[in-house]
């Protein structure tokens, strides 16, 4: 589907997260050393040049190989807020180093990558933006090397002290999905899910019960292929059960699809998607563009706000045309950007490599924890995280599409578990 993307059988992560299984095959792969569009990362810039001990950053990605997901613009992203911070700087007078690593979705791969970071590069921290966290989780948390978003969806994400997200986290996923679809007046919910994982069938009665206890009964559920020539069975059958809200927890493509061949059929339920699926395409596509809805765990990109214009300008200066790409300029890619906001609020708040020191991991660790509610500029819920213990997020934001025009129901106003 998109980097949602551990598995947790039986939990809120178990179903939608299984589902980067089916999207794998179609997902299109990124070089590993992100290119910028500009000259250097300083030009154009009045600012004095950052002359410190570089602060190294480390980032894993699965960017290339059949586990790549929709994130594969997640590494430029990343670049253009570092560049945009050299070019004011650096951070207390230290220019930002990305050291990027495709895993290709490889657990030993990405182990080794971890280890490679954390040994040889000595980088404080991690960008977490691969399918195969959770086999260096334990080791880096050993290391004391925080990981820092920007991939919110994993298991480690909301159960190792070691990892930072700066958005909503997947424990949250199915009582936000059953928030948007109760409140663009959904009756009861039907779910489509992945034919591909066996975790996306495990995902429907931990789905049931969480619909029932909030009031939204789940009274319809179907696999769907992404291979599949059509899906007209399936919308005629959610028609005849009477489904007024439609959870396609399946990748774009297959969501499109859907609501293709149910607009096809007269049938047009309140669509329900996960926010990290949210690209431009949709938009334009018959039925879903009209009524759609779901839960995204930073404030969605196509929102008005000064971060995001920030973000707008910097990816227009330094990777001009990324931001037109509908298929892979997705909410799951902008992610990185407050990725990057929270790591800069971590390390002022730690002194990092203040006074002319060598910047250290404990350094940012201790600015983490120092954060008191920080919104990143208004990218995110307020983010709070305490020492010693997990860090689940479980605020969102709401996103709607409606007559082919995004919109925030709720505003910037975030909704709690």
């Amino acid at each position: 589907m998109n980097v949602r993307k551990k598995l947790l059988p039986l939990g809120a992560a178990g179903l939608s997260t299984a589902l980067l299984l089916a999207a794998c095959g179609s997902s299109k792969p990124t070089s590993t050393s992100p290119s910028s569009g500009s000259s250097g990362s300083t030009a154009g810039s009045a600012a004095a040049q950052p002359t410190g001990t570089p602060i190294k950053v480390g980032m894993i990605c699965t960017c290339s190989g059949p586990l790549a997901s929709s994130g594969v613009d997640v590494p430029k992203i990343y670049q253009a807020w570092i560049d945009t911070v050299n070019a004011s700087g650096g951070i207390n007078g230290h220019p930002v180093q990305l050291i990027l690593k495709d895993d290709g979705g490889t657990p030993g791969t990405s182990v080794s990558d971890a280890q490679t970071l954390v040994g040889s590069d000595h980088v404080v921290a991690i960008v977490d933006a691969t399918n195969v966290d959770e086999t260096w989780a334990s080791y880096v948390q050993a290391q004391n090397v925080p990981v820092i978003g920007s991939g919110t969806s994993t298991t480690p994400m909301y159960t190792n002290p070691d990892f930072y997200p700066e958005g909503q986290t997947e424990d949250a996923l199915f009582p936000s999905i059953i928030d948007s679809a109760k409140a663009a007046g959904g009756t009861n919910l039907g779910l489509l899910y992945c034919a591909e994982a066996v975790q996306c069938q495990e995902g429907i009665a931990p789905l049931k019960q969480v619909g029932q206890k909030l009031g939204l009964p789940v009274t319809y559920a179907a696999q769907v292929a992404a291979t599949a020539p059509n899906y007209t069975a399936q919308c005629v059958a959610a028609q005849q059960a009477h489904i007024t809200a439609l959870f396609v927890a399946d990748i774009p493509y297959v969501a499109e699809k859907v609501a293709q061949n149910c607009s096809q059929q007269g049938y047009h339920p309140i669509y329900v998607i996960d926010g990290e699926s949210i690209e431009p395409s949709l938009a334009t596509t018959a039925g879903i563009k009209d009524n759609l809805v779901g839960p995204s765990p930073n404030i969605p990109y196509y929102a008005s706000s000064p971060a995001l214009d920030a973000m707008n300008q910097a990816l227009d200066k330094y990777y001009p045309g990324l931001r037109q790409n509908g298929s892979s300029y997705t909410e799951v890619a902008m992610e990185a950007w407050p990725s990057g906001l929270l790591f800069q609020d971590a390390a002022k708040a730690g002194g990092l490599g203040a006074n002319g020191t060598a910047p250290t991991a404990a350094e940012v660790v201790n600015g983490l924890h120092a954060l008191k509610g920080d919104t990143l500029q208004g990218m995110a819920p307020p983010l709070t995280f305490a020492t010693g213990k997990a860090n689940p997020v479980d605020c969102w934001y709401n996103f709607s599409l409606k007559s082919g025009t995004f919109g925030l129901p709720n505003g910037v106003k975030t909704t709690c578990e």
